[in-house]
């Protein structure tokens, strides 16, 4: 586990939760590892020196060149894939 925090009323978006509590400055600061993390955390990665490495982001929202759709998406299964364990380990049971 590298980061568990308490929780809060109201809603709050996770990255903004995190930074409010000094995850930046952990992950920063602290040992140089590679953190799987989901597109809710999308722009962590340049404030953490890269060790944040979220699914890739789309360069195009309409008239996407059919390039650069398969291209995005073999990026965005192959971080999948590796985050599925990671997805696994962490959910409740129902």
């Amino acid at each position: 586990m590298l980061f568990c925090s308490p929780s809060r009323p109201g809603s709050c978006a996770d990255i903004t939760h995190a930074r409010q509590l000094g995850l930046v400055g952990l992950l920063t600061d602290g040992p140089a590892v590679e953190i799987l993390a989901d597109a809710g955390y999308q722009g962590l990665g340049t404030q953490t020196g890269g060790r944040v490495i979220t699914p890739p982001h789309r360069k195009f929202k309409k008239n996407r060149p059919e390039a650069c759709e398969e291209t995005h998406e073999r990026r965005r299964k192959a971080h999948s894939s590796r985050r599925i364990r990671v997805e696994h380990g962490t959910a409740s049971p129902t």
